[in-house]
C-alpha cells in the first residue's frame, strides 16, 4: 500500500483524466434529493456530497438486476453459447460500506462456485473509494464496515486542504501518476488522516450492540412468538433485498423466441422475503409466513456468513430501513431482540 496526497484542485484534473480514458460511473444528483451512480462525462457532474444512493453501485454494475447468461438454438444441431459481457470501467466515489459490500459479493461469486459473468466484470472494474457522509440510518460503524481495508485501487479521503490517498494496486498508481501530481504522504499528513478518521467515525449516530449476538442466535431463532411480533407488519414486498449491497439470490429463467427454436437463459434478482421464494413443486412452501422469512433473512445477515467467512453479510448501510414500507428496522430489531431474549 502506498500513501499519497494531492491538492484539492487536483480532483478536477483527476476526474477529467479518467473521463478522457475510461467509462466512469460516479455519484450524481438526479433530482432534488436523490443521487445515483451513473456514467459521467464532465468532472462537475460528480457530486461527492451524497450520503447514499437507492441501489448499491458496485452490485448494480457487477451483478445487474437482469442479465443474459446463455443463448441457445434448437436447430439441426443444438447450440449453446455463453454470454459473458465485460468492459473496462471505473467506479468512482464508492463509500466504504458499499465497497465492503462489494468485497462480500466477490467472495460469494468466487468461493463455492465461480460465476464467470461476475468475475469477468470484476476483473475489468477499477474501484476508487471515497469516505462518503453516512445517512441518519447508517450503522456501518457497528458492523465494522465504515473503513475499507481492500477491494479498491485508490481510496480518497478529504483532509480539508488536501486529499489523502491510499494506493492499493498498480492500476490505481498508474491512474494517479497519469493525471495529477501527487506526493508521498508525510508524518504530518498521517497525523491529519488519523484525526480525520477519528472525527469521521463520530458521524455514525446509530449504534447496534452485537456482542454475543452471534453465539446466542439459535435461541433467538427458535423464539417464534418474537419473530411473529417483529414480522407482523411486513408486506413481503422484497424492497429490503433489492436495495441491499450484499443480497445475492437470483432466479433463472428460459425464454423462447417466437420461432420456438432460439432462446435465452437469463437471471434476475430474487428476494427471500417474497412468498414465492420458498415455493416448490406440489405447492409446498418451506417459508410460508412473514416470520419464517424475516428470521431467515436476519440469520443470513448476522450468523450464516460469520460462520462461513467470519464476517457479517450486513454492512450497515441503512438502505433496508429507509426502503421498508412497513418501517421494519433491522438495527432496532437487533437491539430489541437482545433485550427480549436476554442475550
Amino acid at each position: 500500500m502506498l500513501y499519497k496526497v494531492f491538492e484539492k484542485e487536483g480532483l478536477k484534473d483527476l476526474l477529467a483524466g479518467i473521463i478522457s480514458s475510461y467509462e466512469i460511473f460516479g455519484p450524481r444528483k438526479v433530482d432534488e434529493v436523490a443521487y445515483d451512480f451513473v456514467v459521467v462525462n464532465k468532472p462537475e457532474q460528480v457530486d461527492l456530497n451524497y450520503k447514499r444512493t437507492t441501489l448499491p453501485p458496485a452490485k448494480k454494475l457487477l451483478f445487474p438486476s437482469y442479465e443474459s447468461l446463455v443463448n441457445f438454438n434448437f436447430g439441426e444441431k443444438i447450440e449453446v453459447t455463453p454470454v459473458v459481457e465485460s468492459r473496462q470501467r471505473v467506479l468512482f466515489g464508492i463509500s466504504p460500506w458499499d465497497l465492503n459490500g462489494m468485497n462480500f459479493l466477490d467472495r460469494i461469486f468466487s468461493t463455492d462456485f465461480i460465476d464467470d459473468n461476475y468475475i469477468a466484470k470484476r476483473k475489468k472494474l477499477i474501484v476508487i473509494g471515497y469516505d462518503a457522509e453516512p445517512s441518519d440510518s447508517n450503522f456501518a460503524l457497528s458492523m465494522g464496515a465504515e473503513y475499507a481495508t481492500g477491494g479498491f485501487d485508490l481510496f480518497i479521503s478529504d483532509l480539508g486542504k488536501k486529499y489523502f490517498v491510499r494506493v492499493a494496486t498498480p492500476a490505481g498508481d498508474s491512474i494517479l501518476q497519469s493525471f495529477i501530481m501527487a506526493s508521498d504522504a508525510t508524518s504530518e499528513d498521517f497525523a491529519l488522516y488519523n484525526k480525520f478518521m477519528e472525527n469521521y467515525r463520530k458521524k455514525f449516530k446509530v449504534k447496534v450492540e452485537l456482542s454475543q449476538f452471534h453465539d446466542s442466535f439459535e435461541a433467538v431463532y427458535s423464539n417464534n412468538e418474537l419473530w411473529e411480533k417483529l414480522a407482523k407488519s411486513c408486506f413481503s414486498c422484497g424492497s429490503c433485498n433489492l436495495v441491499c449491497p450484499t443480497c445475492f439470490c437470483f432466479n433463472v429463467r428460459d425464454d423462447m423466441l417466437i420461432n420456438l427454436r432460439e432462446g435465452v437463459k437469463t437471471r434476475e434478482w430474487d428476494s427471500c422475503m417474497i412468498p414465492e421464494y420458498g415455493l416448490v413443486a406440489g405447492s409446498h412452501n418451506f417459508r410460508p409466513t412473514n416470520s419464517n422469512r424475516l428470521k431467515q433473512r436476519y440469520r443470513c445477515k448476522l450468523k450464516t456468513f460469520v460462520d462461513k467467512f467470519e464476517t457479517y453479510s450486513c454492512v450497515g448501510c441503512g438502505r433496508c430501513v429507509d426502503a421498508c414500507l412497513a418501517k421494519i428496522n433491522i438495527y432496532e430489531d437487533i437491539n430489541s431482540i437482545k433485550k427480549e431474549v436476554n442475550v
